[in-house]
């Protein structure tokens, strides 16, 4: 179906939510006064700073604006239009809006997305797309039925590190990427885990969450693999051969501790290592091999390093700007005005949730790790910042991650006493992975 796109046309009669837009601009309601909420107000603030949009609402729960006053105040000096919930805005503010940003919990992403473009707005959609790929094909038939557009927050595949990996593998200077190693280890906390009502959760209800590092705060870093894994340059690999561990530390449903080994339909082999149960932040760091060269990439603030086969060199970051986070939502906004697809669409996103699902359908149940295993203590948070939590940390995890992203082995393989003696095997993963049974 070809798409249409409806012009920003914003209310600009004072006492209007939006008064004062000018001519032409996109008007932003985002959904949340706190948590990640707070991060796509920022956003549409430095969009407001170049020009390309404006922010004419926010979803502010009752909770979040008596935590926030200050906030509150200063939105409505702004002239911004505060919904009480998501209900209220559907009902009130649809002719207050062109996109609609919804940086809410996992099993909300497709249901209001969808909501959303029926009604007409474009849509910037948290990452991850969903637990599971029923759930983005539907997002992806009512995007084309709607004629809007939606992009999902992997903001690293706007960065500029990955579009010139990227640009290298596709024109063949690179080549096609043979393996790629991934690991990252973030320590979360106890508290992490019970910040919302789905965080650490397989499940909630009758919606399935799969929460996990690679899930989740490391999901990002997953897709990476999976889109340098294609030389297609808009597409991304998809996951056709799977095998896995999971463990946890902490009193959850789901992993706080994933590795998984993948093979994509171009044949690049691909294992990861992600974990939240270890003790000082490292990573992520990738290792890129390609059929001309190989690429070392050192976290989000660090330097990439290509070296190609004839001893050229050359290096690059994604420091392009401060604000390199943000480039996705103006990346929506340069896509509306020029009729095209955004970088990162539910397409590109689908692979990672395609590798989510079937890590969880196909592998061995999630194996905790013994207490003998696992040392408590009081330390410093990285999320959120300047706050402090009771973590639950597996000795000797830093170490073990180390030499998973040295050798690309799974713990078992390295012989760490903790780690499944059921390995799994690498097993075909279909277009759809099976439906998930509750006992996963």
């Amino acid at each position: 179906m070809e798409s249409t796109y409806r012009a920003a046309t914003p209310h600009t009669t004072p006492g209007n939510p939006g008064a004062g837009v000018q001519r032409g601009q996109l008007r932003f309601v985002v959904i949340g006064l706190g948590g990640y909420g707070l991060v796509h107000i920022d956003a549409v603030k430095w969009l407001e700073s170049k020009g390309l949009g404006v922010l004419s609402g926010v979803v502010a729960l009752p909770v979040d604006r008596a935590q926030k006053p200050g906030l509150v105040e200063s939105l409505r000096e702004r002239n911004v239009a505060l919904y009480e919930n998501v209900d209220h805005f559907f009902t009130a503010g649809l002719e207050t809006a062109d996109v609609l940003t919804v940086p809410v919990g996992i099993s909300m992403h497709v249901p209001i997305s969808i909501r959303a473009l029926r009604a007409g707005l474009h849509v910037y959609c948290e990452k991850p797309v969903a637990a599971t790929v029923p759930e983005v094909d539907r997002l992806m038939a009512a995007g084309s039925e709607s004629g809007r557009l939606v992009a999902i927050g992997f903001q690293h595949i706007t960065s500029n590190s990955m579009q010139q990996l990227k640009a290298r593998i596709c024109d063949g200077r690179l080549g096609r990427a043979v393996s790629i190693l991934l690991m990252c280890g973030w320590p979360r906390s106890v508290q992490y885990y019970t910040r919302n009502e789905w965080a650490g959760r397989l499940r909630l209800g009758n919606d399935w969450i799969l929460d996990s590092p690679a899930n989740n705060a490391h999901a990002h870093y997953l897709l990476n693999t999976l889109y340098l894994s294609s030389t297609g340059r808009d597409t991304t690999g998809t996951p056709v051969a799977l095998q896995a561990e999971l463990y946890r530390a902490n009193p959850i449903e789901s992993a706080d501790t994933v590795q998984v080994r993948l093979k994509t339909e171009q044949g690049t082999l691909v294992f990861v290592t992600l974990s939240h149960a270890n003790e000082k932040p490292t990573g992520p760091f990738m290792e890129i091999e390609c059929e001309n060269g190989r690429a070392t990439w050192r976290s989000d603030e660090g330097k990439t390093v290509v070296t190609y086969r004839d001893g050229a060199r050359e290096e690059f970051d994604n420091c392009t700007h401060d604000k390199w986070r943000f480039d996705g939502f103006s990346d929506l906004v340069e896509a509306i005005r020029d009729h095209r697809p955004p970088r990162c669409t539910p397409a590109i996103a689908r692979p990672q949730t395609v590798a989510i699902h079937a890590m969880h359908a196909l592998s061995p149940p999630i194996v905790p790790i013994p207490e003998e295993h696992i040392t408590e203590t009081e330390d410093w948070e990285m999320f959120p910042p300047d706050t402090k939590g009771r973590f639950r940390r597996v000795r000797g995890m830093d170490e073990h991650l180390k030499a998973a992203l040295d050798e690309g082995k799974f713990f078992s393989e390295l012989g760490v006493p903790w780690a499944t003696s059921v390995r799994s095997v690498m097993r075909p993963v279909p277009p759809v992975p099976r439906e998930l049974s509750v006992n996963q």
